[in-house]
């Protein structure tokens, strides 16, 4: 039912870094910004794949735990990151209380972290460092340094205390650090700074005695991230790397504690191996005489530690002699701060019985766990077999994972920023009423639920796959898990539906094609039990609208032998901008019941069965061109059919179309809304099109998003029924959609065949052919394909198979170096398709379209199974005029030219088909120009609010400005009393070298701000009442003696008070023309509404059936100048958006005339709008005074503009019903009267006009005057 291609899915933006596509939702191509995730990486976006990590274009701070090899395949990661903007400034952490099992609170930066700070020489080791590269080729040197340069950035303001391990990627490159907890933020940035500069591949400080206070950089392609990883985890265990050399000693502040009085280095500062072991084996523990003891907090370092027990350094290592104490703490550890032994503290359970519970760090492994916190390994395997994520010691830990250190109940799961559903969407609390946590936070339409808290319908999101400790909330490897609403089986179809509907959709707009204009009474008897007559539409008071189908819906309501059912709306009346809000505000508590009076009414007069809608879509917020729709969207559409259902008589039927894609359909409440229709049309087609261009999510495996598809897909129309059934709609209620036309795509190879092969054209533009009937690239009618098929036309190439993957025909057609390959369903498939629909106990099928099956009997416009006996083109006598459409010369220049030459009824013809076609183009054209627009709004809105100071310090000007006389003024030199005066009389006082004041009185105010407007266009509004002071000026010196040497400044102010001034921008109003143009909008539709009836008037009344709407010259006349007025704005705004930012005065004086072209075409469409949005016409026409063009001949139209009895405003009224509608006068009666309001013009006021419309409007004229000549 879509009339235009549809963008499948949106993004939300880098705040969520989610992108939610057609079937579920997806990592976004990079994570969120630092800026909005703030500087902790437990508020980053969690990654498990490193290609999404990889497909991101920006440079990316990223940490996971370097114990977990990026390089093994079972490897389960979860990378923390957020994107650097480059501008970036970094703010430091907070530090919130923070419950128990946390563990580890955020400590507020500070340079000292608990200690203080000592200045050390150390000397730094350079590479070249000889990594093991996977790709062979070191990474760029500009990568590396942007990379760096984040990275320091970072770590000075945002980095928390204790040891530093973080990543930083920018394009090919990626660099790592490790800071260890002794080396303060400011040491670290200032060597990731010198590393940069060095241009070298490693550097290092390494002290093997002591990693805390080690210091390394380490840079690699992203491909070698492995070899980047194995660096920074050597660091981390005590190792120093290979293969460096020294380099001039530095001087460095490190952290001690604040007892000592010195720095005392390691005794071992010699380099080691990498394959050497700097760790000791498990502990013992120690008979009892117990010390006194501190407990370790997330961001401590032995000198923080010593600080607190408020001893020295030495002696902390004294009372704790393990070898790589200070490297190797871990929160909820405890140290010594006396002689004598630990006491047991192995965690215990919390009160509540939970147990005792961790945060996992990035550079956490199990048996470091258990050997800080006196356990064994398997303990931690023990303690954690129910606790949510688990995967096991061996699959690696998770940072910010959330563990048991201690036997009790699992704990809640860390919060994951970005997750919608499961237990970790963030804000979640534990479940008091045994609910398990898988069934938290469910999603939409009973979708199914990741174990990453993601959404989605598909095997993706839908198959379980836990690991092998059996653990909730876990997934394999490289799957994505699921925990909820899992599997891929069609539900709820047990109960065969009481009839077995097959439903044809008729469209009647049909007639304005080339061909295919198959008449309504030519659909096959007997094929179909429900036909649906589209479209209806909504009028702006909420009633039914048929006007342009107005033809075949008089014999389709005269049909019998199937259910006759109206339908309303599709995709372009639900997205046009002229008619999107009809169905939002139709459905809202204030429209609701007049809505559905109106229905009812309307199915009273007609030989109707029911009525069908066809919103696209409630709710929706990414609709190109238009407002996002709210979420109250989907309810008022509940209440609506709620009502209408309670009003319908009773037999009468109601459907709605649902989308077959999980993005659109989760705002439909479908489950409660199945309890008030009859059946669902469920449009499961257009599943792949042009649309799914760079949409990475659209097509597994194929992240360009451009792989040859089937749009009728039978795997994807199986998981859409999926989908369906599982939001609680038995099957039976549901009626699949199949097509009669194909989705189209140009080849980029036509000699590749596969699921990979691929298609030219971006999202929105299809390279495909354009068919002669559906004239539309990338959507050709069945009809259409089973022609090239036949007869080949002008293609070499013409092969057709079937796919049976997909359940599809396949057609690849062309010429060499043109090939377009298309996919659709005809004959036997669909009948087979039709048949399996049935055996699953669905309601039945519907096709989308009757009229695209097969070429008409009606090509030509005859009619020969019409009712009332309409005879065919033979009986219609030689005397009906032919007007092929190649010869419609397409502009109204061409047709000007050739007007003599034409038969006149054709001459008519094509002009109303150049005026609609120029109607559309402008509409497109509004949506082209309206992308970027408003910035150059907010420049002439700049530009305007600038003039208003200067203008008024003119018209205030001391001595003669025109102002002066409304005011009395009181002056004073400095400290001297006021004297009264006029304004216009006083003396001089400004000429003199001395300090002064002038007090102004406004003794006469309407007199001001009349000649204030009249005089520069300054709005009362825009003025304030204040007190300036000028910068002081030095008096004169007067003679100075020579030698006198120099006389200092005497300074002297001056001053007026109860000036005028500009008021604050906040209260200036300058109406953006944009929003006029919007508000336009509903009736620029009511006149695409009355000229295509017109339109189809002109057409059918050669034939003798024909309406005989009156002169189709007056048509002409009457329909282009509202047309001509509307391209004119909308190609004013084009002009706009080619001026530039720097533009000069003339520039900016241009875009001003600009704008105020597009007030005074548009102001005749808006009516009671106007006020609201721009304030009057000569309100606009007065900002032309604050740019010193009052005079300028193109402002002069606003003379007509402003008067509602003028040819603008009459001519829309009496054809469009703007501003009060057209009376009891018969269309004919119109149209003759707007002809004549146009004639009654005159050249002076026509003159007014801009120079564009005056061009075009001279070419009706003379095509006119070529008509009557003939007459």
């Amino acid at each position: 039912m879509r009339l235009s291609y549809v963008l499948l899915g949106s993004l939300l933006g880098l705040a969520s870094a989610v992108t939610d596509s057609y079937n579920g939702q997806y990592a976004d191509d990079c994570p969120s910004l630092c800026a909005d995730a703030g500087p902790s990486p437990a508020n980053w976006t969690n990654i498990h794949h490193l290609r999404n990590l990889e497909s991101c274009d920006q440079t990316v701070l990223f940490g996971f735990n370097i114990q977990n090899s990026v390089a093994d395949p079972n490897t389960i990661l979860t990378i923390r990151a957020c994107v650097a903007s480059p501008g970036q400034t970094y703010e430091a952490a907070a530090s919130p209380d923070v419950p128990q099992q946390q563990s580890q609170p955020n400590l507020v930066v500070a340079e000292s972290c608990g200690a203080k700070a000592v200045k050390t020489a150390f000397t730094p080791q350079v590479g070249p460092l000889t990594l093991s590269r996977a790709s062979g080729a070191a990474p760029q040197s500009a990568h590396v340094a942007e990379a760096a340069r984040q990275l320091a950035l970072f770590v000075d303001r945002s980095a928390e205390c204790g040891t530093t391990i973080l990543f930083a990627k920018h394009e090919s490159a990626v660099v790592g650090l490790y800071a260890g907890a002794q080396i303060t933020k400011h040491a670290a940035r200032d060597f990731v700074d010198s590393f940069a500069e060095k241009q070298t591949s490693a550097l290092q400080i390494c002290q093997p005695a002591s990693a805390a206070l080690t210091v390394g950089v380490v840079s690699a392609g992203f491909v070698d991230l492995a070899a980047a990883q194995d660096a920074v985890k050597s660091w981390n265990n005590g190792l120093c790397l290979d293969g460096t050399i020294p380099a001039t000693a530095v001087s460095m502040d490190v952290l001690v504690s604040t007892v000592d009085t010195s720095f005392n280095a390691p005794t071992n500062a010699t380099t080691i191996s990498h394959n050497m072991t700097a760790r000791g084996g498990p502990r013992a523990l120690l008979p009892r005489g117990w010390c006194r003891t501190e407990e370790v907090h997330g961001g401590d370092s032995c000198p923080s530690l010593a600080s607190r027990c408020g001893i020295s350094g030495d002696d902390l290592h004294k009372y704790n002699p393990q070898a790589n104490l200070c490297s190797a703490l871990k929160p909820k550890q405890h140290v010594c701060c006396t002689t004598g032994t630990l006491p047991d503290f192995r965690p215990q359970p919390q009160p509540d019985g939970t147990c005792n519970t961790y945060k996992v760090n990035d550079n956490d492994g199990c048996w470091d766990l258990a050997n800080a916190h006196y356990l064994n390994q398997q303990d931690i395997e023990d303690f954690n077999k129910h606790t949510w994520g688990w995967t096991g010691c061996g699959a690696g830990l998770q940072s910010g994972q959330l563990i048991c250190l201690s036997e009790g109940k699992p704990p809640m799961p860390a919060p994951i920023p970005g997750a919608t559903c499961g237990p970790q969407v963030p804000g979640t609390q534990k479940p008091s009423d045994g609910t398990a946590l898988a069934d938290l936070n469910p999603c939409p339409l009973n979708a199914c639920c990741d174990v990453w808290g993601f959404c989605g319908t598909t095997v993706d999101f839908c198959t379980e796959s836990p690991a092998d400790t059996g653990a909730p909330g876990t997934a394999k490897p490289f799957t994505n898990g699921c925990i909820s609403n899992c599997g891929m089986k069609i539900v709820n179809n047990g109960k065969a539906p009481d009839q077995v509907k097959t439903i044809g959709y008729f469209e009647a707009f049909d007639q304005l094609r080339a061909c295919l204009r198959m008449s309504v009474t030519e659909i096959p008897a007997n094929k179909y039990s429900h036909i649906h007559f589209a479209f209806a539409t909504v009028t702006s008071g909420f009633d039914v609208d048929i006007s342009t189908v107005e033809g075949e819906f008089s014999k389709f309501v005269k049909m019998r032998g199937f259910k006759k059912i109206l339908s309303f709306g599709g995709w372009a009346f639900s997205t046009d901008p002229g008619t999107f809000q009809r169905f939002r505000d139709a459905t809202k508590p204030e429209h609701r019941l007049t809505f559905v009076d109106n229905l009812v009414s309307f199915m009273s007069r007609q030989n109707l069965d029911g009525f069908d809608f066809d919103w696209e879509y409630p709710g929706a917020p990414d609709i190109p061109d238009i407002t996002p729709g709210s979420p109250d969207e989907g309810k008022n559409y509940l209440a609506f059919l709620q009502m209408l259902r309670s009003k319908l008589p009773s037999g009468k039927s109601i459907s709605i179309a649902l989308p077959a894609s999980y993005w659109y359909l989760k705002q439909y409440p479908v489950q409660k809304i199945a309890k008030f229709v009859d059946y669902f049309i469920y449009m499961t087609y257009d599943l792949h099109g042009q649309w799914d261009v760079d949409n990475k999510s659209a097509i597994p495996g194929c992240p360009a998003g451009n792989c040859l598809r089937s749009h009728v897909n039978i795997t994807e129309t199986h998981d859409a029924m999926v989908m369906i059934t599982k939001a609680g709609v038995e099957a039976r209620q549901i009626v699949i959609g199949v097509s009669s036309y194909g989705r189209s795509f140009r080849m980029n190879d036509a000699s590749c065949s596969g699921p990979f092969c691929t298609y030219a054209g971006d999202r929105t533009h299809s390279m495909a052919y354009a068919a002669p009937c559906t004239a539309t690239g990338g959507y050709i009618a069945n009809a259409e394909l089973n022609d090239i098929i036949k007869n080949h036309g002008s293609y070499s190439i013409v092969k057709s198979y079937i796919d049976r993957d997909s359940n599809s025909n396949i057609l690849i057609y062309g010429n060499p170096g043109a090939v377009d390959w298309v996919a659709y369903i005809d004959g036997d498939l669909k009948a087979s398709r039709i048949n399996w629909i049935k055996g699953l106990n669905f309601g039945g099928s519907t096709d989308w379209a009757i009229d695209l099956q097969d070429y008409s009997n009606n090509e030509n416009g005859d009619d020969s199974n019409d009712d009332d006996g309409v005879g065919s083109d033979d009986e219609a006598g030689d005397d009906t005029p032919t007007c092929p459409s190649d010869k419609n010369p397409g502009t109204l220049d061409g047709l000007a030219a050739q007007a003599d030459s034409l038969d006149p009824d054709c001459v008519n013809l094509f002009a109303m088909d150049i005026l609609y076609s120029q109607l559309l183009d402008s509409l497109s054209l509004f949506q082209t120009n309206s992308q970027d627009y408003d910035d150059k709004f907010g420049w002439y809105e700049k530009w305007t609010k600038e003039q208003i100071r200067p203008r008024i310090d003119d018209f205030m000007k001391l001595g003669d400005g025109k102002g002066l006389q409304y005011f009395d003024c009181y002056w004073a030199y400095t400290g001297r009393d006021e004297t009264k005066d006029s304004c216009l009389g006083m003396p001089h006082i400004w000429d003199m070298s001395e300090g002064w004041s002038i007090r102004f009185d406004l003794v006469n105010k309407q007199g001001f701000f009349d000649a204030l407007a009249a005089e520069t266009g300054i709005d009362e509004s825009w003025v304030t009442f204040g007190d300036e002071t000028s910068d002081y000026v030095c008096a004169d010196p007067g003679d100075v003696r020579p030698g006198a040497g120099h006389v200092p400044c005497r300074k002297l102010y001056r001053k007026k008070l109860n000036y005028p001034q500009k008021a604050s921008d906040d209260n200036i109003h300058v109406g953006n023309p944009k929003k006029l143009i919007e508000a336009s909008m509903g009736n620029v539709t009511a006149l695409r509404t009355s000229l295509l009836s017109s339109y189809l008037s002109v057409g059918l009344s050669f034939y003798d059936d024909g309406p005989k709407d009156g002169s189709a010259t007056d048509a002409v006349v009457a329909y282009s100048m509202p047309i001509l007025q509307l391209a004119e704005a909308i190609s004013s705004m084009k002009d706009i958006k080619d001026i530039g930012e720097k533009a000069k005065e003339e520039a900016k004086k241009e875009l001003i005339f600009k704008i105020l072209s597009i007030v005074f075409m548009v102001i005749p469409f808006v009516g009671e709008a106007l006020g609201p949005l721009i304030g009057s016409a000569a309100t606009v026409a007065r900002i032309a005074l604050l740019i010193g063009e009052a005079g300028n001949g193109a402002l002069t139209v606003a003379d007509i503009i402003e008067d509602p009895s003028s040819a603008p405003f009459a001519i829309l009224g009496l054809i469009a019903g703007v501003g009060g509608g057209t009376g009891k006068l018969s269309k004919g009666e119109a149209l003759g009267e707007a002809s004549r309001a146009r004639g009654l013009l005159k050249a002076s006021d026509l003159a007014k006009f801009p120079q564009r419309f005056r061009d075009q409007d001279a070419l009706v004229q003379k095509i006119v005057k070529s008509l009557c000549a003939r007459k």
